[in-house]
């Protein structure tokens, strides 16, 4: 199934807007809303043809349950990164 490139712009934004709350999840060690995020984003990358992101989110999973602060920062600078560049090509 082929998803439209709106809805792709969509879920990029949104995904953007969960990197702030990951990094909530730093400053309050507060792992429950990264391991929702992970876990999601590693559910539907492929949906919507980001499938470098699947790998990024079961790593950010794995960080979280381990409860892994520096790791999981690395991990969100990554996927920040790689969202940006997503956003780059699917929101002009």
């Amino acid at each position: 199934m082929q998803v439209p490139v709106e809805l792709k712009r969509k879920y990029i934004e949104r995904r953007l807007m969960d990197i702030e709350h990951l990094y909530g999840c730093l400053d309050t060690e507060d792992f429950s809303p990264a391991l929702r995020i992970g876990h999601q984003v590693k559910g539907n990358a492929l949906t919507f043809d980001l499938p470098q992101m699947a790998p990024i989110a079961e790593r950010i999973e794995s960080a979280a349950k381990n409860k892994d602060k520096e790791t999981l920062r690395d991990l969100i600078e990554l996927m920040s990164r790689e969202l940006h560049i997503a956003s780059h090509i699917f929101i002009q």
